[in-house]
């Protein structure tokens, strides 16, 4: 199988296919397969600060997280995990590490920076790009990851106390 190709909303959109797919669906194992492909793939290029960059494949030359993108990453992987498709010892840690790193990102403001424009290639933007797209993958996030944390009693580790 050709490696899965990354684009920023490429695994959360797996999500809402896999999400609709009737579980006895006769292709839905090659979907889920993708899905943890591309799971491991994002996961392997998680920036130090828990974010992904813009140029996934050369976050050197994107300083700035791009913060729509990696909300729909910490959206997707922690679905997986409450959804049963994904190791929660591997991935727990990387959805903490996600979602600490997505709140560094909420300005005193109220905005949430930290966001390209609509573009069809990497580019540089400031801190304070705010769009709406970006809140909404935003909340898509924290969704999961509150339903993560459910899933582990509340006390679970991507808290961000």
């Amino acid at each position: 199988m050709e490696a899965p190709r990354l684009t920023l909303p490429d695994l959360a959109g797996m999500v809402g296919v896999l999400e609709y797919m009737p579980e006895n669906y006769p292709d839905r194992q090659r979907f889920v397969e993708q899905f943890q492909q591309m799971s491991a793939a994002i996961a392997a290029i998680q920036g130090a600060d828990g974010l992904w960059r813009t140029g996934l494949l050369d976050p050197d030359n994107y300083p700035l997280p791009e913060n729509s993108g990696s909300a729909f990453f910490t959206y997707a992987l922690a679905w997986g995990i409450n959804h049963q498709l994904l190791d929660p010892a591997i991935y727990t840690p990387i959805v903490a590490k996600a979602w600490k790193g997505l709140l560094l990102h909420i300005y005193v403001d109220g905005r949430f920076g930290s966001i390209q424009s609509v573009a069809d290639a990497p580019g540089k933007f400031k801190p304070t790009s705010s769009y709406v797209y970006g809140v909404g993958a935003f909340l898509l996030a924290g969704s999961e990851v509150d339903r993560l944390a459910s899933k582990q009693g509340g006390q679970h580790k991507t808290s961000a106390h």
